[in-house]
Parts: structure tokens; C-alpha cells; sequence
């Protein structure tokens, strides 16, 4: 199982690099060890997805900001039909020196932030199983407690969303009619982003829509901000 994790995440940054938007010289081979993860887990009283464990312990970068083509009506999963439009997503940096401390210090900002009494004020049991891994438009968290996923139905996707200046999390729909904690749901889960935002999952359809509408076509070196070294 986890050699296929490891294989899927391998072709997913050899994607980015075939695809034109990342070059091999932004990515160093991570230091990440199973040990620091299993640290970073017992710490936050998490056990991580496997295919988000052998993200980090795959490549080490500082890039953040990427973009990808994505339904304009809604991430249903596998279509590919209606509008597309470039999305930009930042990802927390693994950089270097120190890959997990930016995962470390958004874990923490984030359950602060949830327990706030003057915030979003909630017990850390009903946020703790929640990874924050970006921004996209808000808070781009992984849902741990969500492990039956369904491509076809949205209320059980991994990949949710909160608001940043958003701590009404009732008042937003952020918390279910049982007082569950869901964000706003946006993926099925992490593959599905890798396979948008590094596999390019719908570049080919957004280019037919270019063509179509007689537009340019898309330079993908744009797709990401770049920095001249990874440390």
C-alpha cells in the first residue's frame, strides 16, 4: 500500500515538471523521516493519510502559490464538461532546512485560533482531527474524521475550506444540524488535488474551451510562483 502512495505522489511531481510548471531544479528529495512523522502525529494526537505521508516525505520546495484550470460550476468529481478557469491554491512550503515547521505552526495557529473563546470558540476534540495544508480562498484543511469517502456525494469529501476571517463557523454552514465540524466541502480528497493541480486533470479540457472561444493558449510556466532556490 504505501509503495503505491509513493508511486501515485512520484508521477504527480514528474506531472508538474512534464506539464512545464514546475522545473526538477525547485524540488529537492525531502528529509522527512517516518520517525518525525509519527512524532508530528503523537503531537497533535493525528494519524495522517498515507498518501499525505509520502507527500512529505517525497520532496522538500518554498514554491506555494500554484494554479490550475478547475470547473468554474462545481469539483464534482471526473467531469469534465462546463467552463473551466485557473484557481490559484497556496500550499504550505516544505522547506529545506526544516520541512514540517510550517505544518507545525499552521496545526497550531489553527487550533488556537478554534478554541479561542473570543474566536470561533470550540473544544479541541471537535477540530483536532482537521490538518491545515493551505489557503485556497480560506483555509485549505484535510478532514481526518472523513475516511468513507464518495466521489458522488460531497458531504462525505476530505478536502474542506474555512473562511479566514470567518468565526461564525454555525452561522456560515461550517457546522452540520448534529453538531459535526465540516467546513466547507471542497475535494473528495488529496489525490484529487494532486491529480488538479500537479497531473493537470483538466488542462486538456480548458484548452478545447480556449481553442473554441479563440483565445491563446495557456503558458503553464506562469502556473506557479517560482523562486530561484528551494532551502
Amino acid at each position: 500500500m504505501i509503495q503505491t502512495e509513493e508511486k501515485f505522489v512520484k508521477k504527480a511531481f514528474q506531472s508538474l515538471i512534464r506539464r512545464g510548471v514546475a522545473s526538477a531544479d525547485m524540488l529537492i528529495p525531502s528529509t522527512v523521516t517516518d520517525e518525525e512523522l509519527d512524532a508530528f502525529e503523537g503531537h497533535f494526537d493525528i494519524r495522517l493519510p498515507l498518501l499525505f505521508r509520502a507527500y512529505l516525505k517525497a520532496y522538500c520546495y518554498d514554491f506555494t502559490v500554484i494554479s490550475a484550470p478547475v470547473p468554474l460550476d462545481g469539483m464534482e468529481c471526473g467531469r469534465t464538461e462546463g467552463e473551466k478557469g485557473l484557481c490559484w491554491l497556496e500550499l504550505t512550503a516544505l522547506p529545506y532546512g526544516n520541512p514540517l515547521k510550517n505544518l507545525y505552526a499552521s496545526m497550531e495557529s489553527f487550533r488556537k485560533i478554534c478554541t479561542n473563546r473570543n474566536l470561533v470558540n470550540l473544544k479541541l476534540d471537535r477540530v483536532k482531527n482537521f490538518v491545515p495544508i493551505g489557503e485556497w480562498d480560506g483555509l485549505l484543511c484535510i478532514d481526518l474524521s472523513q475516511t468513507d469517502i464518495r466521489e458522488e456525494n460531497p458531504a462525505t469529501w476530505q478536502i474542506c475550506r474555512f473562511g479566514e476571517t470567518v468565526f461564525d463557523w454555525k452561522g456560515a454552514g461550517y457546522i452540520d444540524d448534529r453538531g459535526v465540524v465540516t467546513g466547507e466541502r471542497l475535494l473528495p480528497d488529496f489525490k484529487t488535488l494532486l491529480e488538479i493541480y500537479f497531473c493537470g486533470k483538466y488542462d486538456k479540457a480548458y484548452e478545447k474551451q480556449l481553442r473554441a472561444n479563440g483565445e491563446e493558449m495557456p503558458d503553464y510556466g506562469f502556473y506557479i510562483y517560482r523562486k530561484d532556490k528551494v532551502g
